[in-house]
């Protein structure tokens, strides 16, 4: 699963099409050998800009480091290395699978663009206006099957090629030639010559029946058990070992059925994160059944759609390196088996609906789409891409004298709005500004509001955006405006025979989430319906309808919102969505982007690329947790919280939680129902601390859980409202012993720890991301820890107060020696030697006391022998006056010296 202890994503397969499907048909090892090729992608944020054009750069250059910081499954070095092949777009959940493609990056680009003047670069820029829109739609039979997988029955070849496929992960071109049918073939469609897997990416990823949405259960009812549809077990806690039986001996006759197994392809599910739904197919009728993940189906579904993107572009480009190699395959080349397989090195887009933004279903087709070029797929959702299509212009040359292409007729309808909606606002901006005389101010520029609904036999999307930053033709053909920002998402999975019956119910949740979100918004500018040509106008009749209501609910209001049936609806041709998409897809590659002047430090224009399109995503789906205090008891798992709810900004987070031992225990201590008072959890935690409350912290420890749930329906009593488990449960607070004994095992090899953050993180399409960190210390190992920490911190504070506090005292002490030596030899002189200069002179006395220091004895000595009179304290001399005074002689002399061996110092005495 996607959820890694190190924080990262679902992991990119290794070449050769190894997959993590792989590992039902490799046997033990195949894990192993899958974390081996895993490889995570970083990201790296948009470069920013100014607007003006830098002419004189290589352009190819600039845009092998431009990424999207929502496509964490791209890296500078995976982009760099499919640079020279197109990029395939495909819409995998339309009614039929559309396909596009975007061509290689011009190598005149990169080439002399450094040596060329302005001039050759405006012109160059005239010829690509010429062009026109460089995105082509590919309208090829081999992928007419409407996302369905035929394969032939009971042909040899065809057996031996998928057994091959899911045995080794590879031999693609082999199954598309010799096992793959069509479904204009009449013979191929035939039941009994035939197996036809019904659109596998609805069930793709999926760990158990029960978390079938509603297009899934639809579509695989009659393949499905009614003693697993119909289980009275929730989604959340299935814990069946095995749904469905295996049935693959030779007798078995169901040519297609579903079963669920446990990856490593040995032992039997368990009901965690490890089981899969798989298909059971019995392609031929005297042999045992192979079992096929829904994944591996994609996979191939998956390189249908490159290959027929291969054939279209050597028809295109019949002088590019692609086609010659393409043609050396097929002249039977010395490596023309594996050049066979060449187009599966193509980088991938995928166009993935809101309800359907799971990370379990995400991870699989990242899984499904892995190559061995090192360059993963980038994701976006659907309905954006529909957006991008909308107004990408049509495809064709520009008319005899025009300078580029017509834009589309949204793109016409918004400039056309928004100059209208500006020069009105200019225009009473001035009026007002006259009649108060002062100058006219800047007014804001108007945010059109565009609502994007397609519908399908699987689902309906809902989607508000607000489109601004409008872009020339000279800046970027591709891409009239710079900047789409959704608003909100409604989306959901049906599988009814009547789609259009959910509009009413999407229309009123989009609307109020438009009111919450930009109150201050008008009403829609436009709404943008996309799909098949024959849904789009009974579409439009429905939106139209839930209009009218809305107009006339709203006549006599004076909230009233604007919401009526005099709202444009803007049809959308056949590919709209691969269209965008593979624009979007050539933004995110470096292949559509605007380049611009940066002045740097030195004040030079240096070019800088940005983004041809910057999305602002919103969240398709919830994310919530629980908690459970009691080892994974079913029945006391805490009620889910949501972290991350629908229309969040996203990529989301990392969102923290802490968990601590003595926290655990004081919610165990409480009946695991949790305290919801803070300040009352943190007294009953601080009781639990210290060595008293160890064993209770430790038991509470190894019996914390943790679980994540999500859903992309935001309810309505369908079986998709409910939260479908991610993950399996986690331990935070639990972790494996360094010393393991041989033969322990599980639970009782566990140790409890203090503490541990948790972090999780949500992309742009529904893939969850966890990152557990702790220092790994035990609870003993902990407690140990804080005690000698507060040891050590209160003998560092005593310490520090002795040392301190010492030498204050010293210096307390010897400056009150200091003076009262110094009152004493003041003292001495008044009564040994009055009247004499040193009789009251302090600062003499003070130059005595400090040169004598440590030897005052020497001083009382020599004071003594000088004047004859001993030196006594200074509060133990007679306060009578003496009788006589001293002779001249002695009140002159200086008595600091030494003895008469030292005359100087006896001088100053």
């Amino acid at each position: 699963m996607s959820l890694a202890a190190t924080g990262g994503g679902a992991g990119m397969a290794g070449g050769g099409g190894l997959a993590m499907s792989t590992m039902a048909h490799g046997g033990p090892s195949a894990m192993a050998t899958h974390q081996a090729h895993s490889q995570q992608h970083g990201h790296s944020s948009i470069p920013g800009g100014t607007t003006t054009a830098a002419p004189g750069t290589s352009y190819a250059a600039l845009g092998a480091d431009l990424l999207d910081k929502n496509q964490s499954f791209l890296n500078s070095k995976g982009v760099r290395a499919v640079s020279s092949l197109p990029i395939v777009a495909v819409d995998l959940y339309g009614d039929d699978v559309d396909v596009a493609y975007f061509p290689p990056m011009d190598e005149e680009d990169g080439n002399n663009g450094g040596e060329e003047d302005e001039m050759a670069v405006m012109m160059k820029q005239m010829v690509k206006m010429k062009k026109g829109c460089l995105a082509k739609h590919v309208t090829a039979n081999a992928i007419s099957n409407g996302g369905n997988i035929i394969l032939k029955r009971d042909d040899s070849t065809a057996y031996k090629a998928v057994k091959r496929f899911l045995t080794k992960g590879e031999g693609h071109d082999d199954v598309l030639t010799n096992a793959m049918g069509s479904s204009s073939s009449t013979d191929d469609h035939n039941e009994s010559a035939t197996i036809v897997i019904p659109r596998p990416q609805l069930i793709m990823g999926t760990r158990r029946p029960s978390d079938f949405n509603a297009a899934a259960k639809s579509a695989y009812g009659k393949y499905t058990p009614k003693s697993s549809s119909s289980s009275s077990q929730s989604n959340n806690n299935s814990t069946s070992p095995q749904l469905i039986a295996e049935e693959d001996g030779a007798t078995n006759t169901t040519p297609l059925s579903i079963k669920t197994i446990a990856m490593d392809g040995i032992s039997a599910p368990n009901g965690d994160d490890f089981d899969r739904v798989a298909l059971s197919l019995k392609l031929n009728s005297k042999k045992k059944a192979m079992t096929i993940l829904p994944e591996e189906a994609v996979g191939l579904l998956i390189a249908q759609v490159k290959k027929s993107v291969r054939d279209e572009f050597v028809k295109d480009f019949p002088e590019s390196d692609l086609a010659n190699d393409s043609n050396n395959a097929a002249a039977g080349g010395e490596d023309g088996e594996e050049e066979g397989d060449s187009y599966m090195d193509f980088p991938p887009a995928f166009a993935i609906p809101g309800w359907a933004t799971l990370d379990s279903t995400v991870e699989a087709l990242i899984d499904a789409a892995g190559s061995s070029s090192g360059c993963g797929p980038s994701l976006h959702q659907r309905s954006i891409a529909a957006c991008v299509g909308a107004l990408v212009p049509p495809v064709g040359k520009a008319a005899q004298g025009a300078a580029a292409p017509a834009g589309s007729k949204l793109q016409q309808l918004l400039s056309e709005t928004m100059q209208s909606k500006d020069a009105a606002a200019a225009k009473e901006e001035a009026k007002e500004a006259a009649l108060a005389r002062r100058d006219p101010a800047e007014v804001d520029s108007f945010v059109p509001l565009v609502l994007l609904v397609g519908v399908t036999n699987e689902g309906i999307e809902m989607t508000a955006v607000q489109i601004t930053k409008p872009q020339g033709p000279d800046k970027e053909l591709h891409c009239p405006f710079g900047n789409i920002n959704v608003i909100s998402s409604v989306c959901y999975a049906h599988g009814g025979n009547d789609p259009l019956s959910m509009v009413p119910k999407a229309l009123d949740e989009l609307r109020e989430q438009v009111g919450i979100v930009v109150p201050e918004s008008e009403e829609p500018t436009a709404i943008v319906t996309y799909g098949s040509v024959g849904s789009q106008k009974h579409l439009a009749k429905a939106v139209t309808s839930v209009l009218t209501k809305y107009g006339k609910e709203g006549e006599n209001s004076d909230d009233y919102d604007g919401w009526d049936e005099d709202i444009p609806i803007v049809s959308t041709g056949k590919g709209c969505v691969s269209m965008g998409l593979a624009v979007l897809a050539a933004s995110v590659h470096g292949r559509v982007k605007l380049v611009v002047s940066v002045k740097g430090t030195d004040g030079k224009l240096r070019p800088k690329a940005k983004l041809g399109v910057a999305v602002q995503d919103v969240a398709t789906c919830a994310v919530a947790v629980s908690f459970n205090y009691y080892g994974g008891a079913e029945n006391k798992w805490t009620e889910p919280k949501v972290i991350f709810d629908f229309d969040r900004r996203v990529p989301a987070g990392p969102y923290q939680i802490d968990f601590t031992a003595a926290e655990c225990a004081a919610h165990l201590a409480n009946g695991g129902k949790g305290i919801e008072d803070e300040s009352e959890l943190i007294e009953k935690a601080k009781n639990l601390e210290g060595s008293r409350g160890i064993p209770d912290r430790e038991a509470a420890a190894l019996k914390c859980r943790f679980r994540l749930y999500q859903k992309t329906s935001r309810g309505g009593g369908d079986d998709d409202s409910e939260w479908i488990r991610v993950g399996n449960d986690m331990k935070p607070l639990s972790m494996e012993h360094s010393q393991k004994d041989e033969g322990e095992s599980g639970d009782d090899n566990m140790v409890a720890i203090e503490s541990a953050v948790l972090e999780i993180s949500l992309s742009s399409v529904g893939i969850i991301t966890t990152k557990l960190i702790t220092n790994g210390e035990t609870i003993v190992q902990a407690t140990k820890s804080a005690r000698n920490s507060k040891l050590l911190r209160w003998g560092t504070i005593i310490g520090s107060v002795l040392f301190i506090g010492g030498f204050l005292v010293k210096s307390y002490v010897e400056e009150r020696i200091f003076d009262r030596d110094t009152q004493r030899v003041l003292a001495y002189y008044k009564h040994a030697a009055a009247n004499s200069f040193h009789d009251g002179d302090e600062r003499q006395a003070r130059y005595l006391v400090w040169k004598y220091k440590g030897k005052k004895d020497a001083l009382w000595r020599r004071l003594e022998a000088k004047y004859g009179v001993p030196v006594k304290h200074a509060w133990e001399w007679d306060d009578e006056e003496e009788d006589g005074a001293k002779d001249d002689d002695e009140a002159a002399e200086d008595l600091d010296g030494e003895g008469e061996e030292d005359e100087v110092k006896g001088e100053e005495l």
